[in-house]
C-alpha cells in the first residue's frame, strides 16, 4: 500500500514537471520576443546598444493604417458572423426537419470551410474575383468565411444542449414572428455562446495569415503579414513589435474567453 501511495506521488509529481517544463517551452519564446521589442539592436546580444521605443514608433508610423486595417476587417467579420451565423444556427437547430439527410447535408456545408486550409481559401478568392482585390473586400469574404463555422458550431451547440425547441414553439403559439422569437427569447438566453463565439472568430480573424497573404496589397495587409514582412526582411525588432502588439490583443481576449467558459460550466 505505501509502495502505491509512493508510486503515485512521483507520478503527480512528473506530471507537473511536465506541465511546467511544457509552459517554460512555450513561453520562453515569447518573452525573448517582447524583450527583442525593445532592443536597440538585437545581434549577438539583445540589448548590446540599450533599451529603446524606437520600433514601436517605426510600426505606427509606417504600419498605423495595417493596424486600424486589421481592426476594422475583424471587427466586421465579427459583426458580420454574429447576425448571419447565429440566425443559420437557429435556423438549422430550429427546424422541423433538423434531422434529415439534406439538413445534415446543409450543416456539413456551413462548417465546411474549417476543414479547408486557408491558402485554398486564399488562392480560390485571388483566381475567382481579382478585380476586387484592390478594394480590400476579398480579405474581409475570406475572413468572413474561414471563421464562420466557429460562430455557427458554438451556437447550435447552445441551442442542442437545452430544449429551446419547445420554448421557440410556446413563443411562436403566443404569436412572436421567426425574428421577434430569435431576437427576444432565444437570442438572450444562448448570449454567453454567441460572446464565446464572437470572441472565437475575433481572434481567429485577428490572428489569420494564410488567407490574407494571397489577397492582400501594399496599401492593404494586415497585423500577421506585416509581421512576416517585418520576419522576411530580417528586421527582427520590427516584427518583435508587431508580435508584442498582437499580443496586446490576444491576451485580454484569452482570458475572457477561459471566464466566459468557466461561466458556461457553473
Amino acid at each position: 500500500m505505501i509502495g502505491y501511495n509512493v508510486t503515485g506521488k512521483v507520478l503527480k509529481a512528473l506530471v507537473y514537471l511536465l506541465i511546467l517544463a511544457t509552459t517554460a517551452f512555450l513561453l520562453v519564446p515569447i518573452l525573448f520576443t517582447i524583450l527583442g521589442s525593445f532592443s536597440a539592436y538585437w545581434g549577438q546580444t539583445m540589448f548590446s546598444r540599450g533599451f529603446t521605443l524606437e520600433w514601436y514608433e517605426y510600426v505606427f508610423y509606417y504600419y498605423g493604417h495595417t493596424i486600424g486595417i486589421t481592426l476594422l476587417i475583424t471587427m466586421v467579420t465579427v459583426v458580420v458572423n454574429v447576425i448571419l451565423g447565429s440566425m443559420m444556427a437557429y435556423k438549422v437547430a430550429m427546424s422541423p426537419n433538423k434531422n434529415s439527410r439534406w439538413m445534415k447535408l446543409l450543416e456539413e456545408v456551413l462548417t465546411l470551410p474549417a476543414a479547408i486550409p486557408g491558402v485554398a481559401i486564399g488562392l480560390a478568392l485571388a483566381q475567382s474575383y481579382s478585380g476586387l482585390r484592390r478594394s480590400g473586400v476579398l480579405i474581409l469574404i475570406g475572413h468572413i468565411v474561414f471563421t464562420f463555422p466557429l460562430m455557427f458550431r458554438a451556437v447550435t451547440g447552445a441551442l442542442r444542449a437545452k430544449d429551446f425547441k419547445s420554448i421557440d414553439e410556446c413563443a411562436s403559439v403566443l404569436g412572436a414572428g421567426p425574428l421577434r422569437r430569435f431576437f427576444l427569447v432565444i437570442f438572450p438566453a444562448i448570449r454567453v455562446s454567441i460572446l464565446s463565439g464572437a470572441i472565437n472568430v475575433f481572434m481567429m480573424s485577428l490572428g489569420e495569415f494564410n488567407i490574407t497573404f494571397f489577397l492582400y496589397t501594399p496599401y492593404l495587409m494586415t497585423l500577421p503579414v506585416g509581421m512576416y514582412e517585418s520576419y522576411a526582411s530580417l528586421r527582427i525588432e520590427v516584427g518583435s513589435a508587431f508580435t508584442t502588439l498582437f499580443l496586446a490583443f490576444a491576451i485580454p481576449l484569452t482570458y475572457c474567453m477561459n471566464r466566459l467558459n468557466k461561466s458556461k460550466t457553473k
